[in-house]
């Protein structure tokens, strides 16, 4: 990782290719999109616009409103699903989900914009009083996930009763919540992370998520990325709980097998307070404590940040990890990608913005 060195590839030669989809229709004369991967924690949106008809005879069935009838932009259910590529190489796809809330623009011309989210909208907005305590975190997810449609992905079973760490946090979850909060909760006391890929919903470790295990991609400054800019947070800018957890494998995690060793960084009665937790088994207090330890070297080494522009690759997802070379011991090296934004119109193709950080994440 030094300076001068052009590692990663340029996009492909073909001509690109974006698909867009309403309500499983292929619509051809969108005007422009934009798709915001909004990472792990939150909710992955869109926007698209298109043409739209003051008229009883429209282009088009879904954009129009009439003297007599109105499309179902106006008063009905919107289902969009955006993919993209080149001619020649794969297309893959960026997101699906329903509309929120459509956008007219009479001011030149007559436009709609359709603002929507992923499918992580339906647990996002779906709020309840949680009654789960007797089921493990993955019992529970797998429930949570049939309500709403999706399919669960989950590489590790787990087989504590959540009722066990509810005590134990001294947390008291019986009041109402989103699923999609309730399923953060539960990620966050197993390790896990909460993911949400069109219809698949993961609940497991980080490293085992598919895109994550992969080797990062490669860019390189002055080579295939523009505009970048980077910072260092301040240190007083981390705040961490941080905590080892350990039981005997099989066994639950219950008070007299389980061993607990946490410490906080920074200021914890500050603002943007994060926990830290890792869960392994098998391991002896000083076990724990040497990873604690360990932990917090990690954390205290400096925080940097950052943003560039550049070509779409259809092998980037905001999963995947990239290493950044070509600014220098220190600053090139590997980071985690906090959110990336594509978009694109008939004239200008594809475009893509990446926001990036080598903070660890929340839950690994």
């Amino acid at each position: 990782m030094f300076q001068g060195m052009n590692k990663g590839n340029f996009r492909a030669y073909g001509k690109p290719i974006v698909n867009i989809y309403v309500n499983d229709k292929k619509i051809d004369d969108w005007i422009s999109f934009q798709v915001d991967w909004n990472g792990m924690g939150d909710i992955d949106s869109f926007d698209v616009a298109f043409q739209w008809d003051i008229s009883d005879k429209p282009r088009h069935e879904y954009f129009y409103s009439g003297s007599k009838k109105s499309s179902d932009v106006v008063h009905g259910k919107i289902v969009v699903k955006i993919e993209a590529g080149f001619e020649g190489e794969e297309i893959v796809p960026l997101i699906e989900g329903e509309m929120d809330c459509p956008e007219w623009d009479f001011s030149d011309g007559e436009t709609v914009k359709i603002a929507g989210r992923s499918y992580g909208a339906k647990p996002y907005d779906f709020v309840e009083t949680v009654k789960y305590q007797n089921m493990t975190a993955t019992e529970a997810f797998q429930k949570i996930c049939h309500t709403h449609g999706l399919t669960p992905i989950i590489p590790i079973i787990t087989n504590t009763m959540i009722g066990e760490y509810v005590n134990d946090d001294h947390t008291s979850v019986a009041e109402e919540m989103s699923h999609w909060d309730y399923v953060l909760y539960l990620a966050e006391q197993e390790g896990f992370i909460s993911r949400i890929k069109g219809k698949e919903w993961y609940f497991g470790p980080l490293s085992m998520l598919e895109d994550y295990a992969k080797e990062p991609l490669a860019f390189s400054y002055g080579h295939n990325i523009r505009n970048l800019k980077m910072k260092k947070a301040p240190n007083e800018a981390r705040n961490f709980n941080v905590e080892v957890v350990s039981w005997q494998s099989g066994e639950k995690k219950k008070k007299g097998n389980k061993i607990v060793e946490k410490t906080t960084i920074g200021n914890t009665e500050g603002n943007h307070v994060y926990t830290i937790r890792r869960n392994i088994p098998n391991i002896t207090r000083a076990q724990a404590q040497q990873h604690l330890k360990n932990i917090c070297q990690e954390l205290t080494k400096q925080q940097f940040s950052g943003s560039f522009d550049t070509d779409f690759f259809q092998e980037l997802t905001s999963d995947r990890r990239i290493v950044l070379y070509g600014v220098g011991i220190g600053l090139s090296q590997i980071y985690h990608v906090d959110t990336v934004t594509i978009s694109g119109d008939k004239d200008s193709g594809i475009e893509c913005s990446i926001k990036f950080t080598n903070a660890i994440p929340q839950s690994e």
